[in-house]
């Protein structure tokens, strides 16, 4: 009784803590930011204003048509009264420099949309239709911890802290967290893999063994899995696992053909009109052909490497990648949460490994049939890499989540019980288990936290505020057109050197409401009057449109700036902002205190950019640019980067070898206008044949120069040089690659260079 009592004490805190930490993320992100949320919020539209499901590609817009209803089918009922003011197609304004530099942590125009009054509580229209949406899939979503909670108390109804650990490890994993704070139909497959399992577990341990009410209860609970999400089919395995065994072990066949033919049954009157629908709309049962046509799909020959190599991508999306994947966790989480994983993992051999008879004929069976519901859904999602560039997302996962949780925590009480040794006393026992259970619960609990306010409140919040009495640095009272004064600035470095940053920090003020969106710009120009780098974003970077201004807002931009890895050096760059109207293009005029105009941007000032320490010529970074992992084009330099028509221009290249015995290689020289367009270029081994690849070894250092012969007829103004390496046995150009290994491109663009006009 003391063990129940806990337990249902202990459940019930994770539930109401996983309700409120739940909905704190769901009012962090913004309505539609995370994954597919907009086409799914569609499919839920679509069902109340126009009274159907949705057919794939006949919509008008996308709304994951190819999903089975459950899900919004209920979000439907939930919502029906609401009046969400929108078509189905409805679509908010795009953010156009969503997901800049996506791998990094950051607040830098993470947000796909720009948000505005219209999501502000208290919620009304779509607003309100989206958050109650997602309010039911946070219920859904309690309920799957629940579930996680009750199928641990099924298997060890001795071992309370196991339902409760494991229940835990779901409801503060920081990624389940933020999908039931979303509209989406994966935690309704979570619960309904969960209840698959709970009610597999119960079977195994039913004394009675196979019934026709079994046949019944899994046959209701897989027909409604199947309308929940289509990759659920793949849980038969685990139903017929559990079927076989008690069949096997009480020699009930004939009990096993009624218990099938009623699985059968039942999961045809709950979801077989939805696959006959499917065959009568898309001519196959489960539409997946008609998505892939709408979609794209891969050739599973030639994806396994590819698949291979997303699975560090799957994992870390499975703790905690927000939005679309474009705000990651630190490393240092990722790498905390593998080694718990490995670790408990780890412990469910101890039984096999020490031979604990007791152990593993009591529990043997259900660590094997939460393991093959584990294996069952990696493979499920292995095979969806195989034919899906929509593969590595933890969240497909999700069914056999309870599975997992469970499995894991299991592993850490087998880990504590060598602490205790077999002849243990049973108040240490318990003691030593319920510190397991509230270490693992408190300190995922602080992961799901810092996730929360550490990287996805702050991806979507408003830019820094500041006072008037507030200090501001180099104070300036510069006017950008008749809506907003620069106060101050502040310019981390004035000198930097190629693949550095400088981060600037701009201090505005509101004088009007502009009457849009106007686009912020940071431009370094060098001597040349040659674009270096720029950046262009929505003011907040992205979070705080000018749409969104009020008259008095003073608010802090801070933008930070790469310095290309191909910039040339030495050399001295003007710094300096302004703002442009994003559909006339035109800028907005400034002007100093007294009223003078003094152009369309204003400059903070010089940035001096140096090569980096160990070289005294322009540098492309401390490792080079990586061929292939053959060579390595370390540095190059130009004869000149002012030219006239019908100049040379001499390219020198500084390669280093990573190999011995290379193929015979041609570098290509291409010259590129400013849209881009070839216009000259020459092909040749290097040094015009006289230092060729096939003779070069690791760690060979040559200098390989390239006369580019400059048109007569060229234009003046801004041109891009181009370097590849050509395979000379089979034409193809050779891919940069990343310092992970994946490909970046398979040429490179280098300093520009300035046609003058003739003297």
């Amino acid at each position: 009784m003391q063990n129940k009592r806990w337990s249902h004490w202990a459940i019930t805190i994770i539930l109401l803590s996983f309700i409120l930490i739940g909905s704190a993320y769901s009012i962090a992100n913004p309505l539609f930011e995370a994954t597919d949320e907009l086409r799914h919020y569609r499919f839920v539209q679509h069902i109340i204003q126009r009274q159907s499901l949705p057919i794939q590609g006949s919509v008008g817009c996308s709304a994951q048509g190819h999903h089975p209803p459950l899900f919004y089918s209920a979000a439907a009922l939930a919502t029906a009264w609401v009046d969400s003011d929108k078509d189905v197609c409805f679509e908010p304004q795009k953010n156009p420099f969503w997901a800049y530099r996506y791998w990094e942590i950051g607040n830098d125009n993470k947000n796909q949309y720009l948000h505005g009054q219209e999501e502000a509580f208290p919620w009304s229209g779509y607003a309100l239709a989206a958050h109650l949406t997602r309010m039911v899939n946070i219920l859904i979503g309690a309920a799957v911890v629940w579930v996680t909670w009750a199928i641990g108390r099924a298997i060890w109804p001795s071992r309370p802290y196991l339902a409760v650990g494991g229940a835990a490890i779901v409801a503060f994993n920081p990624m389940f967290l933020f999908m039931s704070g979303a509209i989406n139909n994966d935690v309704i497959a979570a619960l309904a893999g969960a209840s698959i399992t709970l009610a597999s577990a119960r079977l195994v341990r039913d004394e009675q063994g196979l019934r026709a009410s079994w046949g019944v209860i899994l046959g209701v609970l897989f027909g409604l899995a199947l309308l929940s999400k289509f990759n659920l089919a793949a849980i038969i395995v685990t139903i017929e696992l559990a079927i076989l065994w008690v069949a096997l072990r009480k020699n009930q066949w004939r009990q096993w053909v009624i218990v099938n033919l009623l699985l059968i049954v039942f999961a045809l009157l709950i979801a077989g009109w939805w696959f006959l629908r499917n065959q009568m709309l898309y001519g196959e049962p489960t539409g997946f052909q008609r998505l892939t046509q709408l979609w794209g799909a891969r050739n599973p020959a030639d994806s396994l490497g590819i698949a291979i190599f997303e699975l560090p991508y799957l994992w870390t999306s499975l703790w905690g990648r927000f939005g679309y994947g474009q705000i990651p966790l630190p490393e240092l989480l990722y790498d905390i949460l593998w080694w718990f994983t490995i670790i408990a993992a780890s412990g469910i051999l101890i039984p096999l490994i020490l031979r604990q008879k007791d152990e593993i004929n009591e529990y043997g069976v259900y660590v094997l049939l939460l393991f093959v519901n584990v294996a069952l859904f990696f493979a499920v999602i292995f095979n969806y890499l195989l034919v899906s560039p929509a593969g590595p997302m933890g969240r497909f996962f999700f069914p056999a989540l309870p599975s997992a949780a469970l499995l894991l925590f299991y592993g850490l009480n087998r880990w504590g019980s060598l602490l205790v040794g077999r002849g243990g006393r049973q108040d240490r026992k318990k003691r030593i288990n319920l510190a397991i259970t509230a270490i693992v619960g408190l300190c995922l609990l602080i992961i799901s936290l810092i996730a929360l306010f550490g990287f996805l409140a702050p991806a979507y919040a408003n830019p820094p505020t500041f006072t008037t009495n507030d200090p501001v640095p180099n104070p300036v009272d510069i006017q950008f057109g008749p809506f907003l004064k620069l106060r101050g600035y502040d310019v981390t470095s004035s000198e930097v050197h190629p693949g550095e940053a400088i981060d600037i920090d701009l201090y505005w003020e509101v004088i009007n409401q502009p009457p849009g969106n106007y686009l912020l710009f940071v431009h370094l120009i060098d001597e040349l009057e040659m674009m270096v780098t720029q950046r262009d974003t929505h003011p907040g970077l992205g979070n705080f449109p000018s749409s969104e201004w009020a008259v008095g807002d003073q608010f802090v931009e801070s933008v930070r700036l790469w310095i290309p890895e191909t910039a040339y050096t030495p050399t001295i760059a003007a710094l300096s902002v302004g703002f442009y109207a994003p559909i006339e293009g035109y800028r907005l005029a400034v002007t100093d205190a007294q009223g003078s105009r003094i152009g369309d941007a204003f400059e903070l000032e010089n940035i001096q950019i140096e090569p980096p320490p160990a070289s005294n010529s322009a540098a492309l970074g401390s490792s080079g640019h990586n061929f292939g992992d053959d060579l390595m084009l370390v540095d190059y330099e130009y004869s000149k980067r002012g030219v006239f028509p019908g100049d040379v221009l001499t390219v020198s290249l500084q390669w280093r070898a990573l190999q011995d015995n290379l193929p015979d290689y041609q570098v290509q020289l291409n010259l590129l206008d400013e849209l881009g367009k070839i216009v000259g270029g020459r092909e040749s081994r290097p040094q015009d044949g006289q230092a060729n690849t096939n003779s070069w070894n690791a760690g060979d250092s040559i200098t390989d120069s390239h006369n580019l012969h400059i048109g007569k007829s060229l234009p003046p103004g801004q041109y891009t040089v181009q370097v590849a390496v050509i395979d000379s046995e089979n034409g193809q150009r050779v891919n940069i690659l990343a310092e992970d290994g994946h490909w970046i491109d398979n040429k490179l663009g280098l300093s520009g260079i300035r046609l003058l006009e003739e003297p």
